[in-house]
């Protein structure tokens, strides 16, 4: 035996020594061959020699990093390392798969050589796993020799963390891809749908791992163990490319509680889509207006009453949908108007909505879908209907009908008021037809009637004198075409639609969205 040849047997000794100790492995047992027959002794000793110089010349086999080895000392590895540590800086790993895309980097995961993993791999040729495992792997050195690679670990817990927040961004409710419109308020785009996916994250590890510890980064397959689809995905839209209309309508933000049901509303109807020849409920799609939900109580009538409800507010995201149908060439399906008119659209043009009750419906006559997009900002809220450039069209109002309904003043007698004290406040009601002609592209025409009526209220004075009646008309109200046909905003005109009255509690934002419970 050569001094290199002894010296590295002594170095291999002491390495598995120091394996040993660091895998709290016990030291070999020493055997008595005093009971072993000679002849078993020798075809033993032939078969383990042979084994060992079959392992000694697979050793010189191994390089690291395509780097021979036979001739480095241990401080020569440690130094190579050393050298070669900072070449994982900046390095990432791309992990992808369908509707999955994502870069973890290894400066955040805390990533540095592996030098365990490198030594293990570098000195336990053919001395790990069962007696069979060792030769196969002796076998296969000899045959194509070993390539250590400069393998690289990361910090687990920082993985298992970057692991769970990337299953837990994607295991979520689909979201459906949408249509909406660019800050030029006319450029139509598409937002793609989001599937659910759930990644499973054991097997990534398992994948990412095994990928580092081949010095390898860059692309990694994510294993997905399920996947829910959107039901609007982004070819349903790929026929909208064009704003139909829009329509705006503007409210006091004063009160935060109203405010905050039109934007959970506005949000609830955002990204609405409506398929060729399908009908669209509001309340099918917005859903119940109800506490659990985050709606708060707001005015709104009630039976001619002004009270605070639940979902108060909502309305207005209903009738401006309606005004933007209108102007859409939609069908209107189902509509009711309020008890009083709404201070916020021309009188008539109002839309009311109740759980489980009075609901607004349209029907989309075109060859191609339609999508609702809405914008609420700090005082106004914008509602987009959104479709194909061939189903444009011309929408002009005309009041074909306008009758104004009286009120009474009643005063009662009350010996407990020593002045005339208004109890109810009272208004003229309203009988108005409207009568809507729409022209599309193709030269078709579509008229239909926008029917409404508002009961009068009676004021009603507690005076210390005695009870009469009094029919009185506070109001005179006209025809308002120039404001029905304004294409996206009353306020294009600076005037407001409904008839001014002399409620002194009254409130322009009160909606009549009835509360049944």
């Amino acid at each position: 035996m050569t001094e290199a040849e002894k010296e590295r047997k002594e170095r291999m000794k002491e390495y598995r020594r120091r394996y040993r100790e660091k895998h709290g492995l016990p030291a070999p047992k020493s055997r008595s061959w005093k009971k072993i027959g000679g002849a078993v002794v020798a075809l033993c000793i032939l078969g383990f020699g042979g084994f060992f110089a079959a392992q000694t010349r697979a050793e010189q086999m191994v390089t690291l990093d395509g780097h021979s080895v036979q001739d480095m000392t241990e401080e020569d590895i440690a130094n190579y390392l050393d050298l070669h540590a900072k070449d994982i800086e900046g390095r990432k790993l791309h992990l992808a798969a369908d509707g999955v895309d994502t870069t973890l980097s290894l400066d955040e995961l805390g990533a540095k050589l592996d030098r365990d993993y490198i030594d293990d791999e570098l000195h336990l040729i053919g001395r790990q796993g069962m007696p069979w495992e060792r030769v196969a792997d002796v076998a296969t050195t000899l045959m194509h020799g070993k390539d250590i690679p400069l393998a690289i670990a990361v910090d687990e817990e920082k993985l298992d963390k970057a692991l769970t927040d990337l299953h837990d961004k994607h295991d979520k409710d689909p979201e459906n891809a949408f249509a909406y419109v660019k800050e030029d308020n006319k450029t139509v785009a598409v937002e793609p749908e989001k599937d659910r996916i759930v990644i499973n994250t054991a097997g990534l590890k398992d994948s990412i791992t095994d990928s580092l510890h081949k010095g390898q980064t860059g692309d990694i397959d994510v294993p997905i163990d399920s996947r829910q689809q959107a039901d609007v995905k982004s070819g349903d839209l790929k026929d909208i490319d064009t704003v139909l209309s829009y329509y705006t309508t503007h409210f006091d933000n004063s009160n935060p509680d109203r405010n905050t049901n039109i934007k959970l509303a506005q949000e609830r109807l955002n990204h609405a889509f409506v398929a060729s020849q399908q009908d669209f409920s509001f309340n099918k799609y917005v859903g119940t207006r109800t506490a659990d939900k985050g709606y708060k109580q707001a005015p709104s009538y009630f039976e001619n009453r002004l009270e605070q409800s639940v979902g108060g507010g909502v309305c207005q995201v209903s009738t401006t949908l309606f005004n933007a149908a209108l102007r859409a060439g939609l069908f209107i399906a189902s509509r009711e108007p309020h008890f009083a008119p709404a201070a916020y659209v021309p009188v008539g043009m109002d839309a009311t909505v109740a759980d489980d009750g009075l609901d607004f419906a349209f029907t989309n006559p075109f060859q191609h879908p339609v999508a609702v997009y809405t914008v609420v900002g700090a005082n106004t809220v914008t509602t987009y209907i959104l479709g194909n450039h061939a189903d444009t069209s011309t929408v002009t109002f005309e009041t074909t009908h306008l009758q104004n309904l009286p009120h009474k003043i009643i005063k009662k007698h009350d010996d407990s008021v020593s002045d005339d004290t208004l109890k109810q406040f009272g208004y003229d009601g309203h009988d108005i037809t409207i009568r809507r002609t729409v022209t599309y592209s193709d030269g078709d025409r579509h008229i239909d009637l926008i029917t409404s009526h508002y009961d009068p209220n009676d004021a009603i004075v507690l005076t210390p004198d005695g009870d009469s009646e009094e029919v009185v008309s506070t109001a005179d109200l006209q025809p308002q075409d120039p404001l029905l046909n304004a294409p996206h905003d009353m306020m294009e005109f600076n005037v407001t639609a409904a008839p001014a009255g002399d409620d002194p509690n009254g409130d322009e934002n009160a909606d009549e969205d009835y509360d049944e419970e």
